[in-house]
């Protein structure tokens, strides 16, 4: 591009900053101005007409052009600040991907990332090529593949070795954390949560695997005057919204979002018009809050919308959970469907995932029940007459032994491999139940996960809902193939199917 069809903007982190480069810039021959958020209005129309004109060449900006600003005529950007916000760098990208007549390009000119130890290279090429399958590192090594239509990305062989070093050493540690919490808050001149994990490459597990909340990180690095956490409290949280981080029930946390605020509010006596499902996801929460029942917290609470209220009697700690709850309702990507003949007993939904307590919960079975009932993935429910299964299907032999280590799999949408225990045999009790499973009426329910853990935290099961017996062999164990009611949905299927 010739230099006088340059229409550029360059996006700098101070006044000084700003002013030092437009100087710089009419001193090498290329006409510029700068402008800060306190640039009065005429000003700022006189430079942004003077740049369309093409009367000057660049305009160096402080806080403002990020949004609410339209020179489709700009085809130059230069990225000279650091941000951890992807909302501020795609705002400011944004700025030259305007289409206008003549303009063939938009070169974007970056000299922060190598320069800023922090630079994220992987959040920016995630925030262009979200729809892409691959993980950004195979992106970067088979050339953009994936781009948006008329984009190309091309790196050279040493950027592109400096990049994978990048992406393989970035991580949210706590000290990151704490680094973009400031970019935010300098940003929004608050604490916003749900922008926090959609704006800055973190996850909820991000956070609260390392025993903390957002709250209580913007607490430690002193961006919350005037405000001091309470460590018990958000200790609790911080294990209950790691739990809440896999949920994905629009059912549930509709539900949540309408009874927390009554709870902290204390119009507990809104509770006795509740349903038998509704008081059960209550009891749900509980357990998703405190990890026990109330009769293991003592005499402490008297019921559970004390115990509940007591957790999120902090208007900070709150809104995290209010805000938690927003952003994974705004992430569910799938159409979930209701137990079909026990949508008003079980509040559990088809594809979506649950702890295993939260299961229990929702069964009518509450963990003051011996774990160690369910050490291999059964549950039988004589009074529903209904089989529980949990199932886990890539097992790793430190967590589970040889006796338990069974052959789970889904064959297609319909059918389901699956393996007793080892010592059931077909003459058994439980083994014939199994295999007569149809013509006794009895109920098989199936829930399964990819893997015992995620991060710091135990997988939720995915439930797939109810399946008859099908066919059968072998004995102690009996292998099964089970046929589902409902077939498995495409991305069910990914994690479940053997190749």
């Amino acid at each position: 591009m010739d230099r006088s069809e340059i229409i550029g903007i360059g996006f700098c982190l101070s006044k000084k900053h700003a002013e030092f480069m437009a100087r710089a810039f009419n001193k090498a021959g290329i006409p510029s101005e700068f402008l800060v958020a306190e640039s009065e209005s005429a000003v700022r129309d006189s430079v942004k007409q003077r740049l369309v004109t093409k009367e000057i060449t660049f305009v160096f900006v402080v806080d403002i052009y990020n949004e609410g600003i339209d020179i489709p005529e700009v085809n130059t950007v230069l990225f000279l600040r650091p941000t951890e916000s992807l909302t501020v760098f795609l705002q400011q990208l944004g700025r030259g991907l305007r289409l206008c007549e003549g303009k063939e390009a938009l070169t974007v000119l970056d000299f922060v990332g190598q320069a800023h130890q922090k630079y994220s290279f992987e959040d920016r090429f995630k925030a262009l090529l979200s729809k892409s399958r691959k993980t950004i590192e195979q992106e970067v090594k088979t050339g953009f593949a994936n781009v948006p239509r008329g984009c190309s990305i091309q790196l050279e062989k040493q950027a592109q070795d400096y990049i994978l070093e990048n992406i393989r050493d970035a991580v949210n540690t706590k000290r990151n954390l704490i680094s973009k919490l400031y970019d935010l808050i300098e940003v929004k001149h608050q604490l916003k949560v749900r922008e926090f994990f959609e704006g800055y490459h973190v996850t909820p597990q991000d956070v609260y695997s390392k025993k903390v909340t957002v709250v209580g990180l913007a607490s430690q690095a002193g961006l919350l005057k005037g405000y001091q956490v309470d460590i018990e409290r958000e200790r609790l949280l911080a294990s209950a919204l790691g739990r809440l981080s896999f949920v994905n029930s629009r059912r549930w946390i509709g539900f949540m979002q309408k009874i927390l605020p009554l709870i902290l509010l204390g119009q507990g006596s809104l509770l006795h018009s509740l349903t038998t499902v509704e008081r059960t996801m209550l009891t749900m929460l509980h357990y998703t809050l405190w990890g026990k029942g109330l009769g293991d917290l003592g005499k402490r609470f008297v019921s559970i919308e004390e115990a509940i209220y007591w957790a999120i009697n902090d208007p900070r700690l709150y809104q995290e959970l209010m805000d938690l709850l927003d952003y994974q309702f705004g992430n569910i990507d799938f159409v979930d469907k209701p137990l079909v003949g026990f949508e008003d007993e079980y509040p559990l939904d088809l594809y979506c995932a649950y702890t295993f307590d939260q299961i229990l919960v929702a069964l009518g079975r509450h963990t003051e029940q011996k774990r160690s009932s369910f050490r291999e993935g059964v549950l039988y429910l004589a009074e529903k007459k209904l089989d529980v299964f949990f199932v886990t299907l890539n097992k790793s032999e430190k967590d589970y032994s040889p006796s338990t280590m069974y052959q789970d799999y889904s064959i297609n949408e319909e059918l389901f491999h699956w393996q007793s225990q080892s010592r059931t045999t077909e003459e058994s009790l439980t083994g014939r139940r199994y295999l007569n499973q149809v013509a006794s009426g009895g109920n098989v329910l199936f829930f399964v996960r990819e893997y015992k853990k995620e991060g710091a935290f135990a997988s939720p099961f995915t439930c797939l809902g109810f399946a008859d017996f099908q066919s059968h062999y072998g004995s102690a164990p009996i292998s099964i193939v089970w046929k589902m009611k409902e077939p498995l949905p495409g991305f069910v299927m990914k994690k479940t199917v053997k190749i």
